[in-house]
């Protein structure tokens, strides 16, 4: 299996992921409330992932904030959280391994936590681990 090592395998690993979590009993629900723009969502999620793996710039924005709208129709709940990042880790357990595949995975978990805190009104009391946001791409190998 490849590694996250180029945009292409990123593009694949976000369509994968977003084509499960749009049909999935728990998370469907939620982004069918949403209206999302799927053409134009895709291409802004595969920007953001290439920014956090490759260190390629591109998207601009801030995930957190974007998501306020969304939780507004449909609160988040413990379990979207859970679900969200069960599905994100192994769809990319099911196509990708090495060192990226792995920074994906520990930063979709510190997202899906730094969401909840937010959306959910909790103060950030400074001791929430954060990882490096890259530059430059990574050196892998």
């Amino acid at each position: 299996m490849p590694d996250l090592g180029e945009r292409a395998d990123i593009d694949r690993l976000v369509r994968d992921f977003y084509r499960q979590a749009a049909m999935d009993d728990l998370l469907g629900p939620v982004f069918a409330a949403a209206l999302i723009d799927w053409n134009r969502h895709i291409e802004t999620l595969v920007d953001f992932w290439c920014w956090q793996l490759l260190g390629e710039r591109g998207y601009a924005g801030n995930p957190l904030r974007a998501h306020e709208p969304a939780n507004s129709r449909t609160p988040f709940t413990a379990e979207h959280y859970e679900r969200w990042v069960g599905l994100f880790l192994d769809t990319v357990d099911a196509a990708f391994i090495g060192p990226l595949a792995e920074l994906a995975k520990g930063r979709a978990v510190k997202m899906a936590r730094a969401m909840q805190r937010l959306l959910s009104g909790e103060e950030d009391h400074g001791d929430a681990s954060i990882g490096v946001l890259w530059t430059s791409a990574p050196r892998v190998g």
